[in-house]
């Protein structure tokens, strides 16, 4: 049996209806006290296992040669010659 909660995190164990847009409320039927409910998550079959720790991985080391800015040879960095607008 599938277990609800208010959004509140309060436990609901009774009676619950699915409105058309898949909404599931308190209530056998609709009134306006009914409240919304959410699914409790159990984690399945594995929820009581503790899970196993995956295997350190290697740290990747940054390279030792940086540069720092632009290169010579960069086409951002080449000038562009200025162009007079006298008249």
């Amino acid at each position: 049996m599938i277990k609800y909660q208010f959004r509140d995190g309060t436990p609901y164990d009774g009676p619950t209806i699915k409105t058309p847009d898949g909404r599931i409320l308190s209530g056998a039927t609709y009134t306006k006290h009914s409240k919304r409910l959410e699914e409790i998550e159990d984690g399945g079959e594995c929820g009581g296992k503790l899970h196993e720790a995956s295997p350190a991985k290697e740290v990747v080391q940054p390279s030792e040669k940086r540069s720092k800015g632009r290169g010579k040879r960069s086409v951002v960095s080449k000038k562009s010659p200025k162009t007079s607008t006298a008249l």
